[in-house]
């Protein structure tokens, strides 16, 4: 197997300016970086990962922290982080929190500490003060997609505002008995945070139109799980005429069991979920547009290059909720 002394000899370099010709790192002329990488190719060379890292001190990895990674939202986000770090040459760590503290906390204290990768992206759920001084104490950078947190560059949706938008939407079509339907909060609710923003936007719009809002409903945000508790939330004499559920695969759930029972959607249920998840229009289900793929190829695409060239940047930016009607919603 060909070593990086081999290709230097072959290209009649030394063996640094080898080093920087095939890392791209440092000063090498266009006509010296094109004579190494032939040299390499026609040695076949291939640079050892723990050689790289050691001589450019990066890993050539990106973490990925996610909870709940069997949801629709958190699986097409992984799919893009995936496809723009393929494009980078990176590869990524993945980290599965499941939906409670323990392994949040094992991660952080244990995992983490083995400078497996180079920077970080925490999906989902806002890093607590005592997480971002962590990763600031081990020289990770991080970037987040879900809730703000200081000293970290974040997106997300504007969960808040995307409630209030669906709720307002129910609302002007003359219904006023709106029940919302949320993610779990049991063990970390932090891990959960668009839901509660999302509960708190519904519960704007219901107090905007002069409306006390009802008790949120909570339960595993999955179809199965809401499909189990609507058959008992529909079956009751006093049933609601109109559910905003926290996302579409709750809203799934919903739909299916009102079937299940006989109802007419939308004209005895009507119901709006948040993301349009890809089998929203298959179910005809009006919801609040996100598109968590394209979220986490620009995350990507940031963290390159601010890993390439600091910046410093440490603003909270909100993605614009977008309506998409469909035919699960009618007049009260």
């Amino acid at each position: 197997m060909a070593v990086i002394d081999d290709v230097a000899r072959l290209a009649g370099v030394s063996k640094a300016t080898a080093s920087r010709a095939l890392s791209g790192r440092g000063s090498v002329a266009d006509a010296t970086r094109q004579r190494v990488l032939k040299a390499a190719a026609a040695l076949d060379f291939r640079a050892s990962p723990a050689a790289v890292s050691l001589a450019t001190g990066r890993t050539g990895a990106i973490g990925v922290l996610a909870p709940a990674i069997d949801t629709w939202y958190v699986s097409t986000l992984l799919r893009g982080i995936a496809e723009a770090a393929l494009a980078h040459d990176l590869d990524i760590v993945l980290y599965d929190l499941g939906r409670g503290a323990a392994m949040r906390e094992r991660v952080f204290e244990r995992f983490l500490q083995r400078h497996h990768i180079d920077a970080l992206i925490s999906t989902t759920f806002a890093l607590t003060h005592r997480e971002v001084s962590r990763l600031a104490s081990i020289g990770i950078p991080a970037v987040a997609l879900g809730d703000g947190a200081a000293g970290v560059r974040s997106w997300c949706l504007d969960d808040e505002r995307a409630g209030t938008l669906a709720t307002e939407h129910l609302l002007s079509l003359g219904h006023r008995r709106i029940v919302h339907v949320g993610g779990s909060t049991v063990l970390d609710e932090s891990l959960f945070a668009a839901e509660r923003l999302r509960e708190r936007g519904y519960q704007r719009a219901m107090r905007a139109a002069g409306l006390e809002p009802m008790p949120t409903l909570l339960h595993d945000p999955t179809a199965d799980a809401s499909y189990s508790h609507a058959l008992e939330l529909l079956r009751s004499p006093d049933r609601p005429r109109a559910v905003f559920a926290a996302t579409d695969e709750i809203a799934m759930g919903i739909l299916l069991a009102a079937r299940t029972l006989g109802l007419r959607v939308p004209f005895d249920l009507s119901v709006v979920g948040v993301d349009d998840h890809a089998y929203a229009a298959a179910f005809d289900l009006t919801t609040v547009r996100q598109d968590p793929r394209e979220h986490g190829e620009r995350v990507v695409d940031w963290l390159v290059a601010d890993l390439a060239a600091p910046s410093g940047d440490t603003t909270h930016t909100l993605i614009d909720p977008e309506l998409v009607p469909r035919g699960s919603v009618a007049p009260a």
